[in-house]
């Protein structure tokens, strides 16, 4: 049975150069690295988990060397292979092909698609995992997020890690990063709580914003002798033109009374109209640019949409492809007869070969595609309406321009007598006073369309903080009841293991309770948490057995059921202590029938695992490495 998420490893390729260092298969289930000391199995775990995204803190020698580390992987029933490159520097990228490691090993870089660490143009390559896996970001802390590195602190169990520990140690670390990743895997942190309450704040600062913004306009606009409707202010510029033109009709009047000849006046008036014309001219062409724009703007928005709904359905497609993919028909829909049976890897109806994993593979190269196009598409949208809203500023200054040169025409006759010229600057006077209520009447206009847009947008924002707020009490009722139930099931486990084994703490055989602290980094058994070093050793590679045992019954645990532990007799731990601890947590394994992945190392391993049902590769010693070409 498969419960998401769900990491297998099928295969570790690792070359030096041209040569291979290292290639295995593994399998589910429990897998075991054995070998002596000093024989390489350190090194294969480190390979490994690098692979798989682990920053290496300390690199054994060999490891160190190999510069290109191909992971062979299952996610949630479907193939993916990575590739990190090491060249000495961290925090490298890593690349994903959709296909198992053979056929990655023989593809285009078309198929392959670079990720890189950290998030920038586009997402990390602990985004597209998370993606792939099904689970959702998280933060780590205040300004980081949650990343595959942080999800292996807990996920791999480190031989050079203080066993006392049960994260591996980094710079930097804090309690708060620890509690956040641990109940991240454990379904106790939720992400859409954290985002509800993030964007909580956010609308909350928002609606305090708008609110201001509000009361300010008011405080302008109450002032003023105009009412907040639209059309009383259009009344009231539609009154104010025809009293302009009445005044420019008796302008022309007077004019035409005293009117004479100047070459002078004549040359103004016609470099008046020729400005007249140019502004004009300008303003059509604002206006056809303005029209044209709004037209590649809906075409662009039309075009999102349509990505959209292709990604939705690609979505759908695979969601449907993974409800009804193993469904076999057994008679035809069409005749109700009985159909012959049909070979293998063939449709069950027609009988065609089909290949399930390469549509799938298909559907997310193809998934990939449409959210590289919507990123593209969406900036290109944005200039577009940041163009068009610099063209209605142009248009709108063309208009004020244009009717101010009609007036400047009018304005420019020729010589006119004394008493006409009192009369004609009086005129004038009325016109200016005029044009400056037109003014002020356009900027009121404004800020009265900006009260109606932040009402709108206030109304909004206030129901969604209301929503907001129901979410995040639903949720944290919800998680109220979940953390004690797996805190109970994870001491269970652990109890079940401890009493099983066979060292000299007391504690361990009568096992009733224990304690885990993410933030401290520590477990501790009936109340005490100091025993001796092979006690520790046990009692932490145990917590973690647990902690996969737990991901094993309850479907909400993130944790991708899969666990790596390096060398699990280290502290000087007996080697039938070791024998039996391997042989406890392999039965204790064995009865669940999800899929899973333990993977560890020892130097002695128990004579029931040393097959190749469990063994990776061969017995490994320092004759017989597990990388070569290092001789």
């Amino acid at each position: 049975m498969l419960i998401k998420p769900t990491l297998n490893v099928n295969r570790l390729h690792v070359k030096r150069r041209s040569l291979i260092a290292f290639d295995e298969v593994f399998h589910s289930g429990v897998n075991v690295l054995f070998g002596r000391n000093g024989s390489g199995k350190t090194s294969v775990i480190q390979l490994l988990m690098y692979g798989l995204g682990y920053e290496i803190p300390n690199w054994k020698d060999e490891a160190g060397l190999c510069d290109n580390i191909y992971v062979g992987l299952t996610i949630n029933g479907s193939p993916l292979t990575i590739r990190r490159k090491n060249n000495g520097t961290d925090k490298q990228p890593m690349d994903f092909c959709f296909s198992d490691v053979d056929t990655a090993l023989l593809s285009p870089l078309t198929s392959w698609f670079n990720y890189p660490y950290a998030i920038g143009s586009k997402p990390s390559f602990s985004q597209k995992m998370f993606e792939i896996l099904g689970i959702p970001e998280a933060k780590a802390d205040a300004n980081n997020n949650v990343t595959l590195h942080q999800l292996y602190r807990l996920i791999y169990s480190d031989q050079s890690n203080a066993s006392r520990a049960i994260f591996n140690s980094e710079p930097f670390d804090s309690a708060f990063k620890r509690e956040s990743v641990g109940k991240y895997l454990l379904g106790l942190y939720d992400n859409e709580l954290y985002e509800a309450k993030i964007k909580l704040i956010e609308e909350e600062k928002k609606l305090q914003k708008i609110i201001a913004k509000l009361q300010a306009i008011h405080s302008v606009v109450g002032k003023t002798s105009f009412g907040e409707g639209v059309g009383t202010l259009e009344e009231q510029k539609t009154s104010i033109l025809n009293e302009i033109a009445s005044i420019n009709v008796k302008i022309m009047s007077a004019k035409d009374e005293s009117l004479f000849s100047y070459r002078s006046e004549k040359k103004e008036t016609e470099s008046t109209a020729k400005d007249s014309i140019a502004i004009r001219s300008k303003l059509l062409e604002a206006e056809t640019e303005i029209q044209q724009l709004n037209y590649n703007i809906l075409d662009s928005e039309e075009f999102i949409a349509e990505l959209l709904d292709k990604k939705s359905a690609l979505t759908d497609s695979i969601k449907v492809g993974n409800l009804i993919g193993d469904f076999k028909f057994s008679s035809c829909p069409s005749c109700h007869k009985p159909l012959k049976e049909k070979s293998e890897n063939c449709c069950c109806l027609c009988g065609e070969p089909s290949d399930d994993k390469d549509n799938y593979n298909s559907l997310l190269r193809m998934k990939n595609e449409i959210d590289i196009q919507f990123r593209e598409s969406e900036k290109l949208l944005e200039k577009k309406k940041a163009k068009l809203t610099d063209l209605i500023n142009r248009r709108k200054e063309l208009r004020t321009s244009f009717r101010k040169q009609i007036s400047k025409a009018t304005a420019t006759m020729s010589s006119i007598d004394a008493a006409k010229e009192n009369q004609i600057f009086e005129l004038y006077r009325q016109t200016g006073e005029l044009e400056e209520k037109l003014q002020t009447l356009d900027k009121i206009a404004e800020l009265h369309q900006s009260l109606i847009e932040l009402r709108s947008e206030r109304d909004s924002v206030q129901a969604e903080v209301n929503s907001l707020k129901d979410k995040i009490d639903l949720i944290g009722k919800q998680l109220l009841v979940r953390e004690p139930e797996i805190k109970k099931l994870i001491s269970e486990k652990l109890c079940e293991l401890l009493k099983k084994d066979n060292g000299a703490e007391k504690e361990f055989k009568n096992a009733s309770n224990v304690e885990f602290d993410f933030a401290a980094n520590s477990v501790s058994v009936n109340g005490k948490a100091a025993f001796s070093e092979g006690g520790t050793v046990l009692l932490n590679n145990a917590f973690h057995v647990a902690l996969l045992m737990a991901s094993l019954e309850k479907k909400y645990v993130r944790l991708p059921r899969i666990l790596i532990l390096d060398g699990i007799e280290n502290g000087g731990m007996e080697d039938g202590r070791s024998k039996n601890f391997q042989k406890v947590i392999a039965e204790a394994l064995s009865e669940y029938n999800v899929d899973f992945q333990l993977i560890f190392a020892t130097k002695n391993i128990d004579e029931s695992l040393k097959s190749k049902t469990y063994m990776i590769g061969e017995e490994y010693s320092e004759s017989n490495k597990s990388l070569k070409s290092f001789s």
